[in-house]
């Protein structure tokens, strides 16, 4: 069976967590709309905090409970993948953010690319990928990719026209 080196896998799986987090830039893309709107800090930096904080149902989740979410997520992962005691997640804790004020937004949004930053990190520092480290990264693209389309769909159903 062919293998995959190690640097074409890290190159595709930083370009991919890359597009999902930060954007392209304008050019080409793997999966998202290139053209500067498509990721998740593009998308949060266009959204305001009354409407981040607006469920599409009474007491549904909000796009401030998705951010958290993402954050508390890749938080976990990488913590798993880095071996250290975390205890138990609390995964149903984590989507108690509903509202957020002003100042609440931007520390949240802050937050994301805070955890994003170190997770980019961890993964340059990563010296043996074996199960832990590939699928605890796989798991945080696709984890974060879901919840991008879900902020995407919840932003646009909920703009007003």
């Amino acid at each position: 069976m062919p293998t995959v080196s190690t640097p074409d896998y890290l190159s595709n799986l930083t370009d991919l967590l890359r597009e999902t987090f930060e954007g392209t830039g304008g050019q080409g893309s793997h999966y998202i709309d290139g053209k500067g709107h498509g990721s998740l800090f593009e998308t949060l930096d266009r959204l305001d905090p009354k409407l981040a904080s607006m469920p599409l149902k009474p007491g549904g989740a909000t796009i401030a409970s998705h951010v958290e979410h993402t954050r508390y997520y890749i938080q976990i992962l990488r913590r798993f993948i880095a071996e250290e005691e975390d205890g138990r997640p609390d995964w149903p804790g984590n989507w108690q953010t509903r509202t957020v004020t002003p100042e609440e937004w931007d520390g949240l949004k802050q937050a994301i690319r805070d955890e994003y930053a170190g997770a980019m990190t961890h993964l340059d520092q990563i010296e043996v990928w074996d199960d832990e480290p590939i699928g605890g990264f796989l798991s945080i693209l696709a984890h974060s990719a879901y919840h991008l389309g879900a902020i995407r769909l919840l932003a646009v159903t909920l703009s007003p026209q």
